[in-house]
C-alpha cells in the first residue's frame, strides 16, 4: 500500500468516526430534549415576541440570555423548539425506516427470486410508483390522515410515518430485486435447488445474507431523505398538529422552523439558519457512515 492509499484510508476512517460522533450527538439531544430545553416549546409569551439571538444587543429589543436563539412572533423559545425538533426528526426516521426496510426487502426478494410473470407485475408497479413525485404521495397521505387521528404529538408523528412509508420502500425494492437476479444464477444457489431446498430456505440461507449489506447501506443513506422530506413538508406548510390545553398546534419539528423562518428571515435569520445547518450536518454524517460501510463490504 503506497502512502497515498494510506492517507486515503486514514481520511475515510476519520470521516466515518466524525459521522458517528455527529449522529450520536444528535441522538442524545433527541433523547434528552425535555431536560436540555430551557422552556416549553409550545408556551406563548407575547411580551417576549420576536426577540433576536442573545448575541444581538442593538436596538430597542435586544437578545436575552435565557433565549439563546431568540423567540418567534408569539414568544416561543426558538432554541427549545429546535431541540424538540431534533426529537421529532429521529422519531419519524426510526419509526418509518423499519417498515420501509422490511416491506421493500420482501418485495425485492419475491420479484427477483420468482421472476417471470410475478417479476413483470411487480416491476411494472415499481416503475409506475417511481415515475410519480414521491412528495405527492406524502402530501396526499398527510392531508388524508391528519384529521382522522387524535391530534396528539405521537399521533401526529404516526401520520408522518405512515405517509413516508407509503412510497419510501420503492427504491430499496428495486435494489434488492436486481441483486437477487444476479445471486440466484450463482452455482451455490443452483446446487441448493438441485438437492431439493425449499424457496424459503434458499432465500433465507443463501440469498438474503448476500443482499443484507445493500439493505444496511440503503437504510443509512435513506435517513437524510426522510429528514429532508419532513423539512420540505414543513416549509410548504403541510404540518400535523398536537393538542395543547384544548388547542391544536403544529408539531415541533425542523420543518415547522423552516415554515416559521420564511416570515422572519429579514429580521431573525437564525430561525431558518440553525435547522438548515443542522439538516446539512446530519445528512452529511449519515452519508459518510454509509459510504464507509459500503467500501468495507466491497473490500470483502
Amino acid at each position: 500500500m503506497n502512502p497515498r492509499q494510506v492517507r486515503k484510508k486514514i481520511s475515510t476512517s476519520r470521516a466515518y468516526i466524525f459521522g458517528l460522533v455527529i449522529i450520536a450527538a444528535f441522538a442524545l439531544v433527541a433523547l434528552f430534549a425535555p431536560l436540555l430545553a430551557p422552556h416549553d416549546p409550545y408556551l406563548f409569551n407575547f411580551k417576549k415576541s420576536d426577540l433576536p439571538p442573545m448575541w444581538v444587543q442593538e436596538g430597542s429589543n435586544p437578545g436575552m440570555l435565557d433565549h439563546p436563539l431568540g423567540t418567534d412572533m408569539v414568544g416561543r423559545d426558538i432554541f427549545s423548539r429546535y431541540l424538540y425538533g431534533v426529537r421529532t426528526t429521529f422519531v419519524l426516521a426510526l419509526g418509518s425506516i423499519p417498515f420501509i426496510a422490511i416491506f421493500g426487502t420482501m418485495v425485492g426478494l419475491v420479484a427477483g427470486y420468482l421472476g417471470k410473470r410475478t417479476d413483470a407485475v411487480i416491476t411494472t408497479i415499481l416503475d409506475i410508483l417511481q415515475s410519480l413525485p414521491g412528495i405527492m404521495f406524502v402530501v396526499i397521505t398527510v392531508l388524508g390522515l391528519r384529521s382522522s387521528l387524535k391530534p396528539t404529538w405521537i399521533n401526529g408523528c404516526i401520520t408522518l410515518i405512515i405517509s413516508y412509508s407509503v412510497i419510501g420502500w420503492v427504491g430499496l425494492a428495486r435494489i434488492v430485486r436486481v441483486s437477487v437476479l444476479q445471486i440466484k444464477t450463482q452455482l451455490y444457489v443452483e446446487s441448493a435447488i438441485s438437492v431439493g431446498a425449499t424457496p424459503w430456505r434458499i432465500i433465507t440461507k443463501h440469498i438474503f445474507p448476500n443482499v443484507s449489506h445493500l439493505i444496511i447501506v440503503w437504510v443509512i443513506n435513506n435517513f437524510p431523505a426522510i429528514i429532508l422530506m419532513e423539512a420540505i413538508l414543513g416549509y410548504i406548510g403541510v404540518v400535523v398538529t398536537r393538542a395543547v390545553g384544548g388547542n391544536d398546534f403544529s408539531v415541533v419539528s425542523w420543518g415547522g422552523l423552516f415554515f416559521a423562518g420564511r416570515a422572519a428571515i429579514s429580521y431573525n435569520p437564525t430561525l431558518l439558519l440553525v435547522p438548515s445547518l443542522s439538516l446539512l450536518l446530519l445528512s452529511m454524517s449519515f452519508i459518510l457512515v454509509g459510504d464507509h460501510i459500503q467500501r468495507k463490504y466491497e473490500k470483502v
